[in-house]
């Protein structure tokens, strides 16, 4: 079937007559009364009455004009949404995610997209537990915890994996030096999250790719916070060691004001996601803004 035969007849049904059709779409009445035809012979019955003096729909005829009519709908659709992804975006992009996200990764990459998108008003909202966009007025969540996602019309797309490793300050050097194995974590100071500590001592599980093994380190803290900003700013005042997200002291090892601590040894891998509701992902603001943080926002993550 021909599409232009759906809008031809539609056309005709709505005007009252092939006359009426061609006046009001400019296609000439013989090309509308061939479309008619063509319909008729492919689905086997007659839709229109046709008589000198005017043109009705058969019972065939008004039922066939429904689905018409739920077929061209749905064609007008499918075009706005391909024209959709033509509009420059525009308007605000409400995100939200955790301080030290915003602080160590959006900072950066921000002005560039708000540069390249000078008609976006990106407004960032800051929490350390699961932001829910639905209840947040939000457009976008940045989380790793999407195990239950709390409404189905909630998409998860996720832009990397980010694995937990152990780092020291310059102050810690010499105690870390002789390091080899988590086992001698017991003899240093640890600073750790709340859910990490058990009866006052510190309960880590840390594997080592290349043999596949995993132990459980156990020591005791000299600081126990979910505050991961006041985690690093004991270790790098040389209070003790932390278990941290790579991708948020990646910099500071590079540049050497942070030291990785058995390099070997490390967490699994957890998933970062970005959390939106389906309609929302589709403006082209939110869209070109999610595209623009899966490729720019995660650089230490491992895809």
């Amino acid at each position: 079937m021909n599409l232009n035969d759906f809008i031809h007849f539609a056309a005709v049904a709505q005007h009252g007559g092939f006359t009426a059709a061609a006046r009001a779409t400019g296609v000439e009445k013989s090309r509308l009364s061939r479309s008619v035809a063509r319909l008729e012979e492919t689905i086997g019955a007659r839709l229109i009455h046709r008589s000198t003096r005017s043109v009705s729909l058969t019972d065939a005829g008004q039922r066939f004009h429904q689905g018409c009519q739920t077929v061209l709908n749905s064609a007008r659709a499918a075009f706005d949404s391909v024209a959709e992804l033509q509009r420059e975006p525009a308007g605000i992009v409400r995100l939200g995610c955790s301080v030290l996200a915003a602080q160590n990764f959006l900072a950066p990459i921000l002005p560039r997209y708000l540069a390249d998108h000078p008609k976006v008003t990106v407004i960032v909202e800051h929490g350390d537990v699961w932001i829910n966009p639905l209840d947040h007025d939000l457009d976008i969540a940045l989380t790793t915890r999407v195990e239950d996602l709390p409404e189905s019309s909630l998409v998860a797309r996720e832009i990397g994996r980010v694995r937990r490793i152990l780092v020291a300050g310059r102050a810690l050097t010499d105690q870390c030096a002789g390091l080899t194995h988590p086992d001698d974590l017991a003899n240093v100071p640890l600073i750790a999250r709340n859910d990490a500590v058990f009866d006052g001592e510190v309960r880590w599980q840390l594997g080592n790719a290349d043999d596949a093994q995993s132990v459980r380190v156990t020591g005791s803290p000299r600081l126990v916070t979910n505050d991961l900003s006041v985690q690093l700013a004991a270790v790098s005042a040389g209070i003790g060691i932390a278990l941290v997200p790579e991708m948020i002291v990646a910099p500071a090892i590079a540049e050497g004001s942070l030291r990785h601590v058995l390099p070997d040894w490390s967490t699994g891998e957890f998933r970062l996601h970005l959390v939106y509701p389906l309609p929302r992902g589709m403006l082209p603001s939110v869209r070109s803004f999610i595209d623009f943080l899966t490729a720019n926002l995660w650089p230490n993550g491992r895809r």
